[in-house]
């Protein structure tokens, strides 16, 4: 939970597809190491927005905001250090002819009380960005109206082949064994 001495931070960072990290410190004279940095995460996203899947889209979101909803508690000068490993997707609509570029991503975390030179070091929140050089492609397709109607036809017509089938084996069947 969060209390009113709790700050909230919402930013957009911008990054390019090689390994980097970006943190956050606390600063200024009322900071020393006894601090804590214990922290809730509800939204990290990297890359384009895309459509979730409540409003219709069928492309799976969870895989752009795993760090959803992580509630990390600390302990005085306690660092987090979260390695992100990201994957390039490409979304593409073919109805819209639309281009969306987010990336999926996995992530692993580890805390520790940092010390340089025997000295403690103020709490921290490290993210390390690791790109992976492979690119996901998702392609929305939109079918028609009569590709839609020609299926359902199919399967009609193909039920009907196969009743007829059985009919006429069981109208041989009887016909043989009446003979």
């Amino acid at each position: 939970d969060l209390r009113s001495e709790d700050s909230t931070v919402k930013a957009v960072v911008s990054t390019q597809s090689t390994g980097g990290n970006f943190h956050f410190t606390p600063r200024g004279n009322h900071h020393h190491p006894n601090t804590t940095i214990s922290h809730k995460i509800t939204e990290l996203k990297f890359g384009d927005n895309v459509a979730t899947e409540d409003e219709g889209d069928d492309v799976p979101t969870d895989q752009f905001n795993t760090l959803a909803a992580e509630d990390k508690l600390s302990i005085e000068g306690e660092t987090h250090d979260y390695l992100v490993k990201l994957v390039r997707t490409e979304v593409y609509d073919d109805e819209s002819d639309e281009h969306a570029y987010p990336y999926q991503y996995t992530y692993t975390h580890r805390h520790f009380v940092g010390h340089h030179n025997g000295k403690p070091l103020p709490p921290r929140i490290f993210f390390r960005l690791d790109f992976s050089p492979l690119t996901m492609k998702f392609t929305k397709v939109h079918d028609s109206l009569l590709v839609f109607i020609s299926r359902h036809l199919a399967l009609l017509g193909g039920t009907f082949a196969v009743l007829k089938m059985f009919y006429n084996g069981a109208h041989v069947a009887r016909e043989a064994k009446f003979q």
